[in-house]
């Protein structure tokens, strides 16, 4: 069995991402039917998602030569998926109606799309750490956690989407990554921290997203792969929105 270095879409991480997927898919559908709604699955995540960011914390700290310790830039919970367990406790904590739908219509089609994204580019999780550490596994069992939350805040229906909650996503999602931009900024454009993966890829030879065209190019391609991967969430309420209008012509 490999141990270093795994590579990206090679057969062992494929395994590991249809056994991750499916296995989220299968108890986030399990817990809506059990639970329906509830903040008691929100805090748990909440929970499993932080003991999860502390063992990363204890994995990545560095004694430097000279004295004292020293953490990587990314480890700032500013990536899409470390964000994402800060808004899972921002909702369990959340009491209003309204603004808990429009936190939930943001945080199902990021928590599911990016976490998947985040899985099938695992360049350093597989590349550094193949199977012999247990960050690898830890890497996957926390995307797993944060697409099993994000399929239950939809099978749960907490309320019914509509295509307006698709609409404001995709205008969110915009401010995010120009947020990210200027944040990737303020640590200097630095590769190491490379928050949102938008200073560079997270996986060096990709077919399509590279900078082999300039860092523009690159962005674009992120802006239009993140609108597909969100459209594709949001296909059954696009799907169900448009049956609707051609019922009342």
């Amino acid at each position: 069995m490999p141990q270093y270095p795994i590579p990206v879409f090679s057969p062992m991480h494929l395994i590991f991402l249809f056994v991750t997927c499916a296995a989220a898919g299968v108890c986030a559908y399990f817990t809506a039917k059990k639970f329906g709604f509830s903040k008691k699955v929100l805090w748990a995540g909440a929970v499993i998602g932080l003991v999860c960011e502390i063992e990363r914390l204890f994995f990545f700290v560095k004694e430097l030569p000279e004295g004292g310790y020293r953490l990587p830039a990314n480890l700032i919970p500013l990536n899409t998926c470390p964000f994402m367990l800060i808004m899972i406790f921002i909702l369990a904590m959340m009491e209003f109606p309204e603004k808990r739908r429009r936190l939930i219509s943001f945080m199902y089609p990021f928590m599911v799309a990016g976490s998947f994204m985040g899985m099938a580019l695992a360049g350093e999780a597989l590349a550094v750490h193949g199977l012999s550490d247990l960050a690898t596994y830890r890497y996957f069992f926390y995307h797993g956690m944060v697409i099993c939350i994000g399929l239950y805040l939809y099978l749960s229906k907490p309320f019914q989407f509509n295509i307006k909650d698709y609409g404001i996503t995709l205008f969110l999602a915009l401010w995010y990554q120009i947020a990210g931009v200027w944040v990737n900024g303020f640590f200097g454009w630095d590769a190491a921290s490379n928050h949102m993966f938008l200073v560079r890829p997270p996986v060096d030879g990709l077919p399509i997203l590279n900078l082999n065209n300039g860092w523009p190019a690159y962005m674009l391609v992120i802006s239009a792969l993140g609108f597909i991967l969100i459209t594709l969430c949001y296909l059954p309420v696009i799907v169900r929105t448009i049956k609707g209008k051609i019922r009342k012509r």
